[in-house]
């Protein structure tokens, strides 16, 4: 007769399910930060830049306002389904990312006769959402649910290996044809 265990299931594989959720939010949010401020590095470049090099920037000023528009959605939009089991943090991180999505255009409405303002009021208006994401990511309650769970995992000498129900044991005899015992 051989012992093998019998891999993780339900919640404590859930926990590695959800902590790699929370990596890509993570990654989402950085990455909208980062075109952001490549959005904004290049509009320092071109306003300092004479002559017909200029027309170098004239792509990269449409390009990359969409751009950071689609990584904004992108973010709401895995920070919602990280988010889908706690209905507070739903419903600020869905108004988060219909702010960061919609707020752009509704400023540029209101603001288009003051292109400054409007650059600075959708520059606040889009980081909301990967700001709200890395709040949630890194709230001590949901990382301190997850690290329990692993942590007690660990303590009790589990490599993955766990199962949800006590009452079920580590590692389960079966002979040749993977039956129980007896039968």
């Amino acid at each position: 007769m051989k012992s093998c265990s019998i891999p993780a299931a339900g919640r404590f594989a859930a926990g590695w399910r959800i902590a790699s959720d929370r990596v890509g939010v993570r990654v989402a949010a950085i990455l909208t930060f980062a075109l952001l401020i490549a959005y904004h590095l290049m509009r320092a470049a071109a306003a300092a830049c004479q002559g017909g090099a200029c027309d170098f920037y004239i792509p990269l000023s449409l390009l990359l306002p969409l751009l950071v528009v689609i990584a904004a959605a992108v973010t709401g939009i895995l920070a919602v389904i990280s988010a889908r089991r706690r209905p507070r943090w739903l419903i600020l991180l869905g108004t988060a990312a219909i702010v960061s999505v919609v707020g752009p255009s509704v400023l540029l409405l209101l603001l288009r006769d003051s292109p400054d303002a409007f650059v600075v009021s959708a520059t606040i208006s889009v980081a909301v959402v990967p700001l709200a994401a890395l709040i949630y990511t890194f709230s001590r309650r949901a990382s301190t649910i997850d690290s329990m769970r692993l942590g007690r995992a660990a303590a009790e000498g589990d490599e993955g290996y766990a199962h949800d129900d006590p009452s079920v044991p580590r590692s389960i005899e079966q002979d040749d044809r993977g039956h129980p015992p007896g039968r």
